[in-house]
């Protein structure tokens, strides 16, 4: 038995669901680690209604180098559907139940992961590409063949069943739903995708895991000039957590690191870290409507100007109804680029990073630059899907005490 236990506060303005994250020491979560067993699962048990909660330890960090994920010793704890209470203490418990292995079948079939369970990741080198599913759905890809000019995550399955984002517009092919560029990066452009251009070339998976709360890929990509030189190395981590389809986290963390010499991204519209790419049935021609954490709305209120977030909600055709449903972008405040300065469009298109707004940016031999943001899918409208309280939750976590 492991005898430490938790406590967890929540209040009435606590949102469920979430995620309340138990800082560690190294040896905590050593102690922790051993105890739980790698073939078992890790609850949180209430003392007095015995209710479960599932949690998740982890080690990896959102950041990393191209050496590796830096270290982050954490438990992530799933929280829904508990009562306001001023604490609440918690014993640890594991399952003593092995975990079923997942065996996926060899034929065709429609849903081969839907027997999946939290947040599974399925890395299918065979086809370059890592399928996310949640609790046994399908939720996004990442894709990554030596034959794309550049890596990039799509679908965003959202509320309706429907992806949020769009791949390759018939007016931008180059926009790919969710996309890392920039157009000038010592005068090399890594955007547009014309002939002659320089490339991102994925290189490895320094993380790569499923898990109960959620589920982490952290890629090393090299961006190269067309001549195959190297400019610099990225970083690129996407965790997604095991939050219900009509409230859906997705932690992103770009680093740029300058390892071959110093790296300038001159001003340029053309580029995003990451860039989105909305569906068209919920962009600003369509049903779509853009708003920004300062209540500006539409792409002339909200074009170069800071906030905090910036959301585009529509509505997208499931069957004969129509579903409200929209995605939000946080900028973390310890992001390089925060405050952020908004590229938008009604068209589809919009990214809080791109160095447009400060006149270009230089990156100096052996720094990094860092950018940090959470996507937030969600299920009618802002004020209902309370955007705003959700990024001040991104802001400050959800803090569980060890005791």
């Amino acid at each position: 038995m492991f005898a430490r236990k938790v406590k967890i506060k929540v209040t009435p303005s606590t949102l469920q669901p979430t995620i309340f994250v138990l800082k560690m020491t190294e040896d905590e979560f050593n102690e922790l680690n051993e105890w739980k067993q790698e073939d078992c699962d890790l609850y949180l048990v209430d003392e007095s209604t015995k209710k479960e909660l599932h949690c998740q330890i982890s080690d990896a960090s959102l950041e990393a180098t191209p050496d590796g994920n830096l270290r982050d010793y954490c438990m992530y704890i799933l929280v829904n559907n508990l009562e306001s209470e001023e604490d609440t203490t918690y014993t640890f418990s594991i399952n003593k139940r092995k975990k079923e292995e997942v065996v996926l079948p060899n034929g065709h079939s429609y849903n081969p992961w839907g027997k999946t369970k939290g947040v599974f990741l399925e890395n299918q080198l065979d086809n370059k590409r890592v399928i996310v599913c949640i609790n046994g759905a399908l939720f996004t890809r990442y894709l990554y063949s030596e034959d794309l000019p550049k890596p990039y995550f799509y679908p965003l399955i959202g509320p309706a069943g429907k992806t949020l984002i769009h791949d390759q517009a018939d007016d931008h092919l180059h926009h790919h739903g969710l996309w890392w560029g920039h157009d000038s990066v010592n005068g090399h452009q890594l955007y547009h995708e014309f002939r002659g251009e320089g490339r991102q070339r994925h290189v490895s998976f320094l993380s790569c895991f499923s898990g109960p709360v959620f589920g982490q890929i952290t890629a090393l990509i090299d961006w190269q000039a067309n001549n195959g030189e190297r400019l610099l190395r990225e970083t690129r981590t996407m965790r997604i957590y095991n939050m219900p389809n009509d409230s859906r986290y997705v932690d992103l963390v770009c680093q740029l690191h300058a390892t071959e010499g110093d790296v300038e991204f001159s001003d340029t519209k053309e580029g995003g870290f990451p860039f989105v790419r909305v569906n068209e049935e919920i962009n600003g021609h369509h049903t779509g409507q853009i708003l920004s954490s300062n209540n500006d709305v539409g792409e002339s209120n909200v074009f170069g100007k800071e906030a905090d977030w910036v959301d585009y909600t529509g509505k997208i055709k499931r069957g004969s109804n129509y579903v409200t449903t929209g995605l939000s972008v946080f900028v973390h405040p310890t992001s390089d680029d925060y405050p952020a300065k908004w590229f938008v469009r009604d068209y589809g298109p919009f990214t809080s990073s791109n160095f447009h707004f400060c006149g270009g940016h230089t990156i100096k031999r052996g720094d990094k630059y860092t950018f940090k943001q959470r996507l937030y899918i969600h299920k009618n409208s802002p004020e209902e899907a309370f955007v705003n309280r959700r990024y001040e939750e991104y802001k400050e976590v959800l803090k569980a005490v060890l005791t």
